[in-house]
């Protein structure tokens, strides 16, 4: 036993007894060797190559694929949105509106007047007073219209109980034709003040030298662009509207004509056809858009004109303004508007809205039968037919509704609003809440609410 030689575990340890390196052998690389590489490398970067290809054939495909369902996306779009505007379209445009002016015209006025004769003028330019203002002849005109702005020739009209034919000339061609909105506001203040004087019971009337007459107002009126017969195209009518203004001297022809039908009673200026056909002209008013902000004054000259009328002329007067208004309406949205215009709820309005309607009804169902026979066609209209017109069946609710209600006739015919209620059932139970035909809705809608009020009573 070696005591000097390394112990048993000591052998072991690589770090005492490294382990014996072998010597690597190189590897020599033939021309073999480089062309297996080269043609390996060239074939991993064909396959590259290919699988790019492919992924942009995969690509283009799905690119393609997608463009044609966009396309057919956006043809079932288009086709949905025309289904839906040809649905709601004929309900939008329905509007109400008629142009009642067009181009305004010289004035024709026939009023011949020479203030150089005015006896007011004269006597003022002989007094002392003269002598003050120290006034000239060519200074007339200015001198009165300044009086009559001030309001000071009123007060010497109404203190003097008079009123020579000279002035009621000048300040009527005013209140008519001025441009000047002082001027027409002040004569149309005279001549109210004047006329109104007639029905006073506590004083003395004023004298008047001189009355207008109808053909004066209705020349202003055609002057003004006034269309007798107004356009049915209610596109163009809307149009129209836009681009005419409405003539500013309507206001103070409107109040003109109110207060000579409110002393008709005590001083008939116009004759029965006269007020008739001022009637038929202020409805025609309220149907044109530009008149809006007259709606108030135009109601008001209305309900004086329905109640200028003597009781002995009021029914033959009431059916013929009623008739003349039904044969001339376009069948549209502007039915309902003339008689909404009608909106008094005195007892000759109502009767005119009544009669009104019903000679609509007459019109657009094209018969004159008896009031049974004539709700009989109106329950017999089938409401589930494709082809019917719901936009004239919703007229005919807001008419038979006028029609009935306005006046004592269900009272008289208690037959009638049975009649009646079967329509409304028939409107509201025949039409179905998906139904997406033109005024389906509003139809359905409108007999329910009318259906609960006829039950309700």
């Amino acid at each position: 036993m070696n005591l000097d030689g390394p112990l048993d575990f000591e052998s072991e340890d690589p770090l005492v007894n490294p382990p014996a390196s072998v010597e690597k052998r190189k590897k020599v690389i033939g021309l073999d060797d480089l062309l297996s590489d080269f043609y390996k490398e060239k074939s991993k970067l064909i396959d590259k190559q290919n699988k790019k290809r492919k992924a942009s054939k995969v690509y283009d495909s799905d690119d393609d694929e997608q463009h044609s369902q966009e396309a057919v996306i956006s043809k079932y779009v288009d086709q949905c949105q025309n289904q839906m505007n040809e649905i709601g379209g004929e309900e939008d445009i329905q509007e109400w509106g008629l142009s009642m002016f067009g181009d305004q015209k010289t004035p024709t006025s026939s009023l011949q007047y020479d203030l150089d004769s005015c006896c007011l003028l004269k006597e003022f330019m002989n007094s002392q007073l003269n002598s003050l203002v120290d006034l000239s002849p060519d200074d007339g005109a200015n001198f009165l219209e300044g009086l009559l702005v001030n309001g000071w020739l009123k007060k010497l009209v109404l203190t003097c109980g008079r009123v020579e034919a000279i002035i009621c000339k000048w300040t009527l061609n005013l209140l008519l034709y001025s441009p000047k909105e002082d001027l027409r506001s002040s004569a149309c203040g005279l001549w109210c003040s004047i006329l109104l004087s007639q029905t006073e019971d506590d004083g003395a009337p004023v004298e008047i030298d001189w009355i207008p007459n109808y053909q004066l107002l209705k020349e202003a009126l055609g002057s003004y662009g006034f269309k007798t017969n107004p356009s049915q195209d209610v596109e163009l009518a809307e149009a129209d509207s836009e681009s005419q203004v409405p003539p500013q001297n309507i206001r103070a022809w409107l109040k003109f004509v109110a207060v000579c039908c409110q002393i008709r009673c005590k001083n008939p200026i116009f004759s029965t056809s006269q007020v008739e056909q001022l009637a038929e002209i202020l409805v025609w008013l309220l149907l044109d858009r530009g008149l809006q902000g007259l709606s108030l004054l135009l109601q008001e000259c209305l309900i004086s004109v329905i109640g200028s009328f003597k009781e002995e002329e009021w029914v033959s007067s009431c059916k013929n303004i009623a008739n003349s208004l039904a044969s001339r309406v376009p069948q549209d949205m502007n039915c309902l508007r003339i008689v909404e215009s009608v909106s008094g709820v005195d007892a000759r309005s109502k009767h005119l809205r009544s009669l009104i309607s019903y000679q609509m009804i007459v019109v657009l169902l094209d018969h004159k039968d008896s009031d049974e026979k004539l709700m009989s066609s109106l329950m017999s209209i089938n409401l589930k037919e494709k082809s019917c017109n719901l936009f004239k069946t919703y007229i005919f609710l807001v008419l038979v509704e006028n029609w009935l209600f306005s006046s004592k006739l269900v009272e008289e015919k208690p037959v009638l609003k049975d009649m009646w209620a079967v329509f409304l059932r028939n409107c509201s139970c025949q039409i179905s809440s998906t139904d997406l035909r033109p005024f389906a809705s509003k139809v359905r809608t409108k007999a329910a609410y009318l259906l609960q009020g006829c039950i309700s009573n």
